[in-house]
């Protein structure tokens, strides 16, 4: 009895100095907050989808990635998604390379561990003259996995992506 009380105080404690410093979760603060956590103007939040350059083989990376943008872009408040007329700014994913390939073979060349790797990038364009307004280099996600697993790793591997993707685009520093 003793033990559950100081537990619950310890989790008051914590929640009132996660407050009392400003902790908020991503998307939940004023209006003021969530406009600075995006590199994006106010006025550059109208965004549109233009394309998925994937010169890969694998066909589902692109419903996918559009899939995971629209529902990351959303939980973090970023943009509000629009038709291609009525956008301000335009995104382009750029998919540099997706490979699935052994990690760790066997005595007898088994594969016995593997990695799924993507690379891609991220560009913001001004829908009205072209103007880059951010670009996010290439960057890279890997992920390990266990034979029989490669739908697993394909689905982890792009959700990390674009998990990180979407912060580098909040991080204004």
């Amino acid at each position: 009895m003793r033990r559950a009380a100081v537990n619950a105080v310890l989790i008051v404690a914590v929640a009132l100095l996660l407050c009392g410093c400003g902790y908020h979760f991503t998307g939940m603060g004023t209006e003021a907050e969530r406009d600075a956590a995006t590199r994006l103007a106010p006025d550059m939040r109208k965004m549109y989808i233009l394309r998925v350059v994937n010169p890969s083989t694998e066909a589902w990376l692109e419903p996918r990635l559009r899939s995971l943008v629209h529902d990351e872009f959303n939980r973090r408040h970023l943009v509000e998604w629009t038709d291609k007329a009525s956008a301000t700014s335009f995104l382009t994913i750029t998919i540099k390379r997706y490979y699935r390939s052994t990690y760790i073979s066997g005595d007898q060349n088994q594969s016995v561990k593997l990695t799924a790797e993507i690379t891609l990038g991220f560009r913001v364009t001004k829908a009205s003259d072209g103007t880059v307004l951010y670009s996010s280099g290439e960057q890279t996600q890997d992920e390990g996995y266990y034979p029989g697993d490669a739908d697993g790793a394909d689905m982890r591997v792009t959700d990390l992506i674009i998990r990180r993707m979407t912060s580098l685009m909040t991080e204004n520093y």
